[in-house]
């Protein structure tokens, strides 16, 4: 199965993409990609949340947020008497960040499905959803037998 090497291609291919965007804004990938997580999942606004859901390390994400909120970015926050959870918020001075980041990532997607019908498109899609879910599933199992 060839998917390991192909995957590797993907992922190495967005990083091109988001490189410029990255060199010209003065962040790095990791702060790139949290800010453009936050951007696109509105309601996963806090650090355990884009631990969770992007399987990022604890370490990479608090380095990350902290120059995020350094840079002025974004801002943290507690809701109502819960001062246990810190909840983010982006900043306006992120809006240009995030805007180029979304048009590189729209050039990235554009680029990738080059030559695919809409309708294949759609059927890539609902397919990686799929495996994405065998995926997390898979990683649910604690014994696996072969």
């Amino acid at each position: 199965m060839r998917f390991w090497e192909n995957q590797k291609v993907l992922t190495s291919f967005y990083s091109q993409c988001i490189k410029p965007v990255c060199d010209r804004y003065h962040v790095t990938q990791m702060e790139l990609n949290i800010l453009m997580f936050l951007t696109n999942n509105p309601e996963y606004d806090t650090a355990s949340e884009i631990i969770r859901i992007r399987m990022l390390t604890k370490s990479h994400v608090s380095s990350a947020l902290k120059k995020l909120e350094s840079r002025g970015f974004i801002q943290t926050y507690f809701r109502g008497k819960n001062r246990k959870t810190q909840h983010i918020s982006i900043q306006e001075s992120a809006y240009p960040l995030i805007e180029a980041g979304k048009h590189a990532q729209r050039e990235f997607a554009r680029k990738l499905f080059l030559d695919f019908t809409e309708e294949e498109i759609k059927l890539f899609s609902e397919l990686f959803q799929k495996t994405c879910r065998n995926a997390r599933k898979g990683m649910e199992v604690t014994e696996w037998n072969f």
